[in-house]
């Protein structure tokens, strides 16, 4: 009888435990998934200053100065993904206005395009088309003036 009892305590005991675990990652899924939402990194600048964006297992940040953009390419950890061999464009949507810059590797985990064309301009809409080596194409959108991030911490 004391082993019977003592399976039905163990048994219950690791009932109360699993519920607890499922209780607490209930609780600490929803902050996870906003820490990696586009909806999240919209709200706050990346480390070059620039708006931040998401598509898969990479962060991209990208920073438009007149003439130029720039993309930083990063895992969802932070960590530098190396850009050699990838090929990517920038589309700019303007109102009626449109027009298609290549990015080319540059340094570590950058893509750089240059073209005296790019202007900053609120209300700009920005595709970015980005193929890695030996990877799918992924898309990101963007926004010009699409800044809440200058007001937020930096990620």
């Amino acid at each position: 009888m004391n082993i019977q009892r003592t399976i039905v305590n163990t048994f219950a005991s690791a009932r109360r435990w699993i519920a607890c675990l499922g209780l607490l990652s209930a609780l600490g899924l929803p902050t996870a998934a906003l820490a990696h939402s586009n909806e999240y990194l919209a709200t706050i600048k990346g480390d070059h200053g620039g708006l931040l964006r998401m598509a898969e297992m990479y962060h991209f940040e990208l920073v438009v100065k007149d003439g130029e953009a720039q993309v930083w390419v990063t895992d969802h950890g932070d960590t530098p993904q190396s850009t050699q061999g990838a090929s990517a464009s920038l589309r700019f949507i303007a109102g009626t206005q449109a027009m298609t810059v290549k990015l080319n590797p540059a340094g570590a985990n950058e893509l750089v395009g240059k073209d005296s064309r790019i202007r900053l301009v609120a209300g700009t809409r920005i595709l970015l088309t980005v193929t890695m080596k030996g990877q799918k194409p992924l898309q990101i959108r963007y926004l010009l003036g699409d800044m809440k991030a200058d007001h937020a911490g930096k990620h």
